[in-house]
């Protein structure tokens, strides 16, 4: 059905609906990744529209890094709702997003669902990945190990001092034995 729009106000009017509609969708969701002295850092372009969202971040293979708020702490080092942080360098992860609408529903009278996916691509440079795969020794860390391989090295001294206790009370005993049966043979 095609009406002939000659009023004014009547292209005001459509205009107005237009715009509106057009504020309503929600921007696109995107994801950009960023390598800082943290980790390698995943943003969205937007939070969550609700409070009622389910969302995770998976790794390519299917592994689950993180289900907001819970996260998995050998691999992330924070997460936010808008932002995951990895410790290592992870070349594509997918978010994915289902919040329950407030407004809309179904034909059924049940909420809809609203459902966003965006995957987070970056490559992993050499230096990337090794940078992923250094962990930095701190002056304590360090101070513990210097205190292991000291209690390593008077474990040894105490060892080698024990037998060497040993082998000359055996030795003396031995002396005094082999004295003791040969004056008793002078004796006799």
């Amino acid at each position: 059905m095609n009406f002939p729009v000659t009023n004014p106000t009547s292209w005001l009017l459509a205009l107005a609906v237009m715009l509106t509609a057009a504020a309503d969708t929600p921007p696109k969701l995107t994801c950009k990744v960023t390598r800082t002295p943290d980790g390698f850092v995943h943003k969205l372009s937007h939070p969550p529209s609700s409070s009622n969202c389910l969302t995770s971040w998976e790794y390519k293979n299917g592994t689950v890094l993180a289900r907001y708020p819970d996260y998995d702490k050998t691999i992330v080092q924070s997460l936010t709702d808008q932002s995951l942080t990895l410790k290592q360098c992870m070349d594509n992860i997918e978010y994915s997003r289902n919040c329950d609408s407030d407004t809309d529903f179904s034909i059924d009278n049940k909420p809809k669902l609203d459902r966003e996916n965006v995957r987070c691509t970056y490559t992993c440079s050499q230096s990337d990945l090794e940078a992923s795969q250094q962990t930095p020794v701190t002056p304590k860390a360090n101070h513990l190990n210097q205190s292991s391989t000291w209690l390593i090295w008077l474990g040894v001294a105490v060892v080698i001092a024990v037998a060497v206790v040993i082998a000359v009370s055996t030795f003396i005993l031995y002396k005094c034995k082999k004295k003791k049966a040969f004056q008793t043979v002078n004796y006799i």
